[in-house]
């Protein structure tokens, strides 16, 4: 057994926030009669870290709780998707709803939406709305639906991620004393590795109850038949009915949208989500700039890697290396090669996965080698 399945066994074992459910005895003033779990919902609560919730996630929850909804989509009359989303914005008379374009994706041909396409909204109240298409990207796997009500709905709170953490060694002691200093609902979120995220979801059946999938940042590959390099990947353990919900921090504030990898979750940072998302808002029109390169941030290189970068760079303690070049791409025509470390672009100092990913459009004219 591996230290994570260890210290995961471990955690399950000795939780100190496991309390055994007795049998509910219910008021005609709240329920009619019990409620029967489906098989889905089962299956979600067979994960114990899913099931015994400590009070600082479900504070975290209670945050967003009300601006999680789920959807149903139709093709004619038969079902396409059931999934999550997120209420980010509600302006007088309509709110608009981000989540997963599987929700439209056409079951045949997965690179197009489906014909004569029906969504179906359901609030945490109980409460259906007729949904409406408003944008979507089959890229980045993101939705915006838009929905008509008589007054605004609560929308959630975003925290932009910052994933820029230096390697350098000389800044151990300082870094041990201000990592716990993170401001509550400030407009950015510093992401480590170990960091405890929650998956958000509600369930598509009545009474639509929420849901939450506690788990760990980590650093490791989402499944290679994602498409979308831009995923980061956390230990969260959803089932298909949170996919297209937020994940949030330990604030409440919505950090990425959640897509389903076996075993853990992939997910799109709100970063990328919200560029979009405000692109296609001033111009009516997704786009997105590609270069032809994978990279991933520096302090993800293997230690050996680290060791030569500082050798032979000791200033470069932050930035992005190159992990793949396309042929035939820009990158490769511009003599990227992988292990190339990318500090600057276009002007602007590059420290993050995430800043590069933002300034792409830009012209690269510094490397740092390290063949």
């Amino acid at each position: 057994m591996t230290f994570n399945g260890f210290k995961r066994k471990w955690v399950e074992a000795f939780t100190p926030w496991k309390r055994e459910q007795k049998e509910a005895q219910y008021s005609s003033d709240f329920v009619s009669e019990p409620v029967k779990l489906s098989r889905t919902e089962q299956g979600f609560y067979l994960n114990p870290q899913n099931n015994h919730l400590d009070v600082y996630t479900k504070r975290a929850v209670l945050k967003v709780s009300t601006s999680v909804v789920s959807l149903k989509s139709y093709s004619g009359e038969k079902e396409i998707f059931q999934c999550s989303g997120t209420i980010i914005e509600s302006v007088d008379s309509y709110s608009i709803i981000l989540t997963s374009a599987s929700l439209f994706r056409c079951s045949t041909s997965g690179n197009s939406i489906a014909d004569n396409i029906k969504v179906i909204v359901y609030l945490f109240d109980g409460r259906s709305f007729d949904g409406q298409i408003e944008s979507y990207d089959l890229h980045y796997n993101v939705a915006a639906v838009k929905i008509q009500s008589d007054t605004p709905l609560p929308i959630a709170s975003l925290a932009h991620l910052s994933d820029s953490i230096t390697i350098d060694p000389s800044q151990l002691r300082s870094t041990e004393e201000n990592s716990f200093q993170l401001r509550p609902h400030s407009n950015s979120f510093d992401l480590v590795p170990g960091d405890i995220v929650i998956a958000v979801g509600r369930f598509y059946a009545k009474p639509y109850d929420i849901t939450a999938a506690p788990g760990e940042f980590c650093i490791d590959h989402c499944d290679d038949d994602l498409e979308c390099k831009e995923l980061f990947k956390a230990t969260c353990n959803i089932m298909r009915s949170g996919i297209g919900g937020p994940l949030i921090n330990r604030y409440g504030e919505v950090i990425g949208i959640c897509f389903y990898d076996p075993g853990s979750i992939a997910f799109l940072p709100i970063n990328i989500a919200s560029i979009w998302w405000e692109h296609y808002k001033k111009y009516r029109l997704s786009r997105r700039p590609w270069l032809g390169m994978e990279v991933t941030n520096l302090y993800a290189a293997r230690l050996r890697i680290l060791e030569i970068i500082i050798s032979k760079f000791p200033d470069v303690l932050k930035g992005v290396i190159v992990e793949e070049v396309l042929p035939g791409s820009s990158a490769e025509s511009a003599g990227i090669k992988p292990n190339d470390v990318i500090i600057q672009f276009g002007g602007k100092r590059i420290q993050s996965f995430l800043e590069c990913n933002a300034g792409c459009k830009l012209v690269l004219i510094c490397m740092a080698f390290c063949h």
